[in-house]
């Protein structure tokens, strides 16, 4: 087959895949509710989380980090090059985040990349989930997500994992994007919704 027949179905399949709305999958199998409709009305893990149970949310982190995971592996496979690697991945992204299925609405699609990240490097992919488990345990998820975010993009580029850092790079502008949206409902919280994905200021869970 035609490498750029291969690299277009590729893509194609990278964006379907990532748009399998796990979270929604998930929810209607153990409540019967619809996820879009609870909670913060995002199809993601930490809404399955809060909202629904922790099976169902185990469930909607670990195949929405399979996502990520295969469409960078089977690019890797077949032998295509790192920045379409990258794009495949990226493209996953993309798919979770404004899903065909859910009327291009979706997640945040961190457990997404998080799977591309494993993809191209494993060790780098478990050890930035040290941040956000521990700031998610003392204070909120999203300050750890920024430290473990920057902290791959920094690594990628020390240990000239050019796959790696290229995937972070791309992914830069759905994550900001997301964490901005709805936009009509900012009302001037940009900083909060950049640093905490949300309008106010959490406070911290763990009491003096």
């Amino acid at each position: 087959m035609n490498e750029y027949i291969t690299i277009t179905i590729l893509f194609i399949i990278s964006y379907i895949l990532g748009a399998i709305p796990f979270a929604y999958v998930f929810t209607k199998l153990f409540s019967k509710k619809d996820i879009m409709e609870v909670g913060w009305k995002k199809a993601s893990s930490s809404n399955v989380l809060t909202n629904i149970g922790k099976l169902p949310a185990f469930l909607t982190f670990m195949f929405d980090v399979l996502k990520g995971f295969a469409v960078v592996y089977i690019a890797k496979e077949l032998g295509l090059s790192i920045p379409v690697q990258a794009i495949a991945g990226f493209l996953a992204v993309v798919g979770h985040n404004w899903s065909i299925f859910l009327n291009f609405k979706g997640g945040r699609g961190m457990a997404t990349l998080l799977g591309g990240c494993i993809a191209f490097n494993p060790i780098v992919g478990l050890i930035i989930l040290i941040p956000v488990v521990v700031s998610a345990i003392l204070w909120t998820a999203s300050i750890g997500t920024i430290i473990a975010y920057l902290a791959a993009m920094i690594w990628g580029y020390t240990i000239e994992n050019y796959g790696l850092f290229l995937l972070f790079l791309l992914c830069l502008i759905p994550v900001i994007i997301k964490r901005l949206s709805p936009v009509n409902t900012l009302k001037g919280h940009i900083f909060n919704r950049i640093i905490f994905d949300q309008d106010g200021v959490p406070p911290f869970r763990i009491k003096k």
